[in-house]
C-alpha cells in the first residue's frame, strides 16, 4: 500500500504480478517504488522478484529477477536510483555474496564474495559499499563501480548459479598417496596427490563427461566403475528399473578399459554399492531383504546372502489344539515362564483373588508375551534399513528397524548370527564397527528401563560385551581399532566423552565456546591419541590431556570429510570449492613417511614432501 502523507490516507494498493508472492521488503527511488517479493520457481525453489511501479500514477513498468541462490538480507538504493544493491548470506556457510541489479537494463551481477554475514551496511555510491559484521571493529569498503559493468559477472535472471563443490572422497589402500574426489558438477571426477605439498592446490588428474546424472560412479584401485544404462527389466513381474551395462575406466591410462553390457543390477542407494575383492559388486536385491553380489567379469549374480533366523515362532501355532514344533515349543515354555512373572501381583491382590481370578490373569499375561514374541518374530521380515562394512571388507552388519541385527561374513558369503534385544530397537544411525569387524559400538534406548545406553557388542559371540548406562543425546561415535577406546558427542551438552570399555574408566571433555553438535556430526580417532570433530567446522583434541588442540573454520559449508589411511591426514570437501583441503597433523618424530610413488608425472613440477614439524 502507498500511504500519502499529505493527504494522510491510502492512496494505492500494489498488486504484484505474480499470482504467489510474499513480500520481504520496500524501496523507493525518484521514479519507482521497489517491492521484493520471494516467489515458487519451478514448484521446487525459491527465486528473488522485484517489482517496480511509477510513482507518479502507480502503473506497473517492469520485474527484475534474481537468482535460486539469492537470499536478500541488506540491501541498499543507490543515490542516483540506477541500482538495488543487496548483501545475500550463503545458505549453511559463513559466507556473504554482493549483488546488484541494474533498474534499467534488469542485469543482475554477482560482484564480490567475502567471509562473513554483515549485521548493516549501505551503499549510496558504488564507488563506497559499506558493511559491518558483528564482532568485528571496522568497517568492509568494496568499489564496486570498478566492476559493475563487468558482463562475466552477469547471471541469467532465475537460472542458479552452477555447485562446483567435491561431495565424495575417496582414499585407496593401495595407492595412499592419492585421493579420487567426485564432485557435484555433473561427470566431474579429480585426482589429488595429499603427500606433495605443491601438488595440494591442484589436481593431478581432471577427468569431465565421463558419466551422466542417472550413473553410479564407484571407486577403487585408480579404477572407475560406471554402472550405466538404466532402463526397465521387460521380464520381470512387474517390470522394475535395472543397471544394464558397466563401463571400467582407467585412471592411470586415461581410457576405458572394458564395457559389460547385458547386466541385471538393480538399483539401490549410491552408498550401499561396494566394490569388494576379487571383482565383486555388493549390493542389496530388489525388496531390500537380502545382499546380492555380482560378478564384475561375467555380470551374473554370484551369490545371494539372506539372514537365516533359527526361532521362528507362530501365534496362531500356539493356541490350544494345535501341534507345536520343538522350535516353537521352547519359545512357548519360555514365554509361560515371562507370562507368570508378569503376572504377579501386590499381597493384598492375592488374598483377595480367586482361582478363577488367578487363571484368567495369568492366561492374559502369557497372551500379551506370546503377542510381544510374535512382533519380535514378525520384524524378522523387515527391509534392510541401513548396513556397515567393516574396513577390511570381511563382515556386514545390518539393520533392519527391529529389535535385531544380522552379521554376515563376506568371506563365506552366509549369515554368522543374529544379535537380539527384547528391550531396545537397534540401529546403526549411531554406530561404528571396528577394522576387522570384531567389535559394534552402537547407542540403543532400553524402553522398559527408559533408559539410554551405549553398548559395545561382540560380533563374535553375538553377546553383549560391554556397556555404558545413562547416555543421552549422543550423536556420533567413533571406535579404535581394538576397540580399546570408544569416543562419543554429546548434544545439548556439546560434549565429547571418552570410555575406555575394558578398563571400566571414562572422562568428559567439555566443548569449546561455539560449538554446537547435531546428528550430523562427525568424529574419527586419529594416531597419536588424537581425535577430529566434524561439526560445522573441523576441531582437533587431544584425547589422553583432554583437551582442544585447534580448530579449523573455512568460509564455506563442509560437504564431506575424509580420513587418509596414515591415520594423520585429514581431507575435507567445500560445497562450493573444486578444491580439496588437506588438514595433516604436525609431528617432530614423524616426518614425511609416506609409501608408494607418484604416478602421474609429479616429478617435474613438484618439491618432494615438506618435513613435519609441530
Amino acid at each position: 500500500m502507498v500511504f500519502s502523507g499529505k493527504k494522510g490516507k491510502v492512496v494505492a494498493k500494489l498488486k504484484s504480478q505474480e499470482p504467489v508472492a510474499a513480500v520481504e521488503d520496500v524501496a523507493a527511488t525518484k521514479e519507482y517504488f521497489l517491492v521484493i517479493f520471494r516467489c515458487p520457481f519451478m514448484r521446487q525453489r525459491e527465486i528473488v522478484h522485484i517489482e517496480l511501479y511509477n510513482v507518479h500514477n502507480f502503473a506497473y513498468a517492469h520485474s527484475l529477477k534474481g537468482c535460486c541462490n539469492d537470499y536478500i538480507h541488506i540491501f541498499a538504493v543507490t543515490h542516483l536510483g540506477s541500482h538495488l544493491v543487496a548483501f545475500s548470506p550463503i545458505p549453511n556457510t559463513n559466507t556473504t555474496e554482493i549483488l546488484s541489479w541494474n533498474l534499467e537494463s534488469e542485469d543482475h551481477k554477482h560482484l564480490a564474495k567475502f567471509p562473513s554475514i554483515p549485521a548493516g551496511g549501505v551503499c549510496s555510491d558504488l564507488r563506497y559499499c559499506l558493511a559491518f559484521c558483528d564482532g568485528e571493529n571496522y568497517l568492509q569498503l568494496w568499489n564496486l563501480a570498478s566492476k559493475i559493468n563487468d558482463q562475466s559477472l552477469t547471471v541469467t535472471a532465475s537460472k542458479g548459479k552452477k555447485t562446483n563443490g567435491i561431495q565424495n572422497i575417496v582414499t585407496m589402500e593401495r595407492y595412499s598417496r592419492y585421493a579420487v574426489c567426485q564432485n557435484m558438477s555433473p561427470g566431474a571426477v579429480t585426482v589429488w596427490n595429499i603427500v606433495k605439498s605443491k601438488c595440494k592446490h591442484n589436481a593431478v588428474r581432471v577427468e569431465r563427461g565421463l558419466i551422466e546424472n542417472t550413473d553410479v560412479v564407484l571407486v577403487r584401485d585408480m579404477k572407475l566403475f560406471v554402472l550405466t544404462d538404466k532402463g526397465m527389466a521387460s521380464f520381470a513381474d512387474p517390470p522394475r528399473p535395472i543397471f544394464q551395462t558397466l563401463l571400467v575406466y582407467d585412471l592411470l591410462k586415461k581410457k576405458f578399459i572394458k564395457k559389460q553390457t547385458g547386466l541385471y543390477i538393480i538399483p539401490c542407494q549410491k552408498n550401499e554399492y561396494r566394490i569388494l575383492e576379487g571383482g565383486l559388486l555388493l549390493g542389496l536385491s530388489e525388496n531390500r531383504d537380502h545382499f546380492i553380489t555380482w560378478n564384475l567379469e561375467t555380470g551374473f549374480i554370484k551369490d545371494r546372502i539372506r539372514a537365516e533366523y533359527k526361532d521362528k515362532f507362530s501365534f496362531q501355532a500356539a493356541q490350544p489344539n494345535q501341534v507345536l514344533s520343538k522350535e516353537n515349543i521352547k519359545l512357548y515354555k519360555e514365554a509361560l515362564s515371562k507370562g507368570t512373572t508378569a503376572a504377579l501381583c501386590l499381597p493384598w491382590e492375592r488374598r483377595n483373588e480367586t482361582k478363577t481370578g488367578k487363571k484368567r490373569r495369568w492366561q492374559k499375561a502369557v497372551e500379551v508375551e506370546l503377542e510381544k514374541l510374535q512382533t519380535l518374530m514378525n520384524e524378522k521380515n523387515n527391509a534392510i534399513d541401513q548396513y556397515l562394512l567393516s574396513g577390511d571388507q570381511k563382515v556386514a552388519v545390518c539393520s533392519y528397524y527391529a529389535h535385531h541385527l544380522s552379521v554376515f561374513s563376506l568371506e563365506s558369503m552366509s549369515h554368522l548370527h543374529t544379535i537380539e534385544s527384547r528391550e531396545s530397537m537397534l540401529f546403526l544411525h549411531c554406530a561404528a564397527l571396528t577394522y576387522d569387524g570384531l567389535y559394534l559400538v552402537l547407542t540403543n534406548y532400553n524402553e522398559e528401563e527408559k533408559v539410554s545406553y551405549v553398548t559395545l557388542w561382540n560380533l563374535k559371540s553375538g553377546k553383549v560385551q560391554k556397556r555404558l548406562k545413562n547416555e543421552p543425546n549422543v550423536c556420533c561415535i567413533a571406535i579404535t581399532d581394538d576397540a580399546n577406546r570408544i569416543i562419543f558427542g554429546v548434544m545439548v551438552e556439546n560434549r565429547i566423552k571418552i570410555w575406555d570399555p575394558f578398563k571400566h574408566r571414562h572422562k568428559l571433555i567439555r566443548g569449546y565456546e561455539g560449538l554446537h553438535l547435531t546428528v550430523s556430526s562427525k568424529l574419527h580417532i586419529l594416531e597419536g591419541a588424537k581425535a577430529i570433530l566434524l561439526a560445522g567446522e573441523v576441531s582437533l583434541w587431544d584425547l589422553e590431556g583432554g583437551t582442544l588442540i585447534s580448530i579449523f573454520t573455512p568460509d564455506s559449508k563442509i560437504s564431506c570429510l575424509t580420513v587418509a589411511f596414515d591415520r594423520q591426514t585429514v581431507l575435507l570437501g567445500l560445497s562450493d570449492s573444486p578444491v580439496l583441503i588437506t588438514l595433516k597433523m604436525l609431528s617432530i618424530t614423524n616426518a614425511g613417511s609416506s609409501t608408494g610413488k607418484d604416478l602421474f608425472g609429479e616429478e617435474s613440477t613438484s618439491s618432494e614432501e615438506e618435513p613435519e614439524v609441530s
